[in-house]
């Protein structure tokens, strides 16, 4: 289905900053808070600067950082190395967005392909609306590397841009062709050429890596008029309810003319506050031993 495209780029933006906590820019203060209003704002600041090394570090104490960079290292050197299959599949899509003509081989086939399902997108929008909603909800339901406030966050957020998104923005051409040259060329400012140069990454040029690839969403959002930064500026978070070292926030911002709302849980730390599940995933994480020969963990 072409909404197909639409819904990955989609569902990449909800999950990448949940994802990329376990996972350059203007560097400011990587020290957390000890007001939880500000922690959340401090949070906001880190992804509308598109630092995914700050944000991670204000996702969790400096020991327990430290802690979970070691783990990182640590897996790297048990894991297995990629399969033949692997990087067959990881050049292909490199050389689709890297290699020469690649802008005009990308336009070329989403424009053949929006000749043959435009008149389909167009009358049957409602369908295809509803079937992204369960797509996309189902998605974030199942991914078990997000904790129960970050899915219900991706889920605010997938609702608002649902009922955002148009026909009108799937079939539009300029933008398209705009998007796809954004697109490629930060697949060639990467420098992942192969995925073994991925698989070597450390956590923290992993997390700038990570800014990197949160930077081109953000630019291909802003083609079809989505500001994510606006958004972020806009973060708003008020203490809903706190007992001991534990609080609980409400947390909202505007996006395409709606107010996402949802609620989010710090702990304190060290006289400092961070996201609950950011820290909780930290601690199970360490708590497992580290996989074996590429086993799952």
């Amino acid at each position: 289905m072409p909404l197909s495209w639409f819904l990955r780029l989609l569902a990449l933006c909800l999950l990448l900053p949940g994802l990329l906590v376990l996972a350059p820019g203007c560097r400011r203060s990587a020290v957390a808070p000890g007001d939880p209003v500000a922690a959340v704002k401090g949070l906001a600041a880190a992804l509308r600067d598109n630092d995914l090394v700050r944000y991670s570090q204000l996702s969790m104490p400096p020991a327990l950082h430290k802690q979970m960079e070691e783990r990182w290292h640590q897996k790297l050197l048990a894991a297995a190395p990629p399969t033949a299959a692997q990087k067959k599949d990881y050049a292909q899509w490199m050389e689709r967005l890297t290699g020469p003509d690649a802008e005009a081989k990308l336009y070329a086939r989403f424009d053949a392909r929006m000749k043959r399902f435009e008149p389909e997108i167009r009358s049957q929008w409602p369908l295809m609306q509803a079937t992204g909603g369960i797509f996309l909800n189902g998605l974030i339901k199942a991914n078990d590397k997000l904790g129960p406030d970050e899915k219900a966050h991706a889920q605010a957020i997938a609702q608002a841009l649902l009922a955002w998104l148009k026909p009108e923005m799937i079939v539009d051409r300029e933008r398209a062709r705009r998007s796809i040259s954004v697109l490629t060329e930060s697949a060639r400012d990467l420098d992942l050429p192969t995925l073994d140069d991925t698989r070597k990454l450390e956590m923290l040029p992993a997390l700038e890596k990570g800014g990197e690839v949160l930077r081109t969403f953000k630019d291909v959002a802003k083609i079809y008029g989505l500001d994510a930064d606006a958004s972020l500026a806009s973060v708003q978070a008020k203490v809903v309810e706190a007992s001991g070292d534990s609080a609980t926030m409400e947390v909202s911002y505007p996006l395409m003319g709606k107010t996402v709302h949802f609620e989010m849980e710090l702990l304190r730390r060290e006289k400092r506050w961070y996201p609950a599940d950011a820290v909780r995933k930290a601690e199970a994480e360490l708590a497992r031993a580290v996989p074996a020969n590429g086993a799952k963990s």
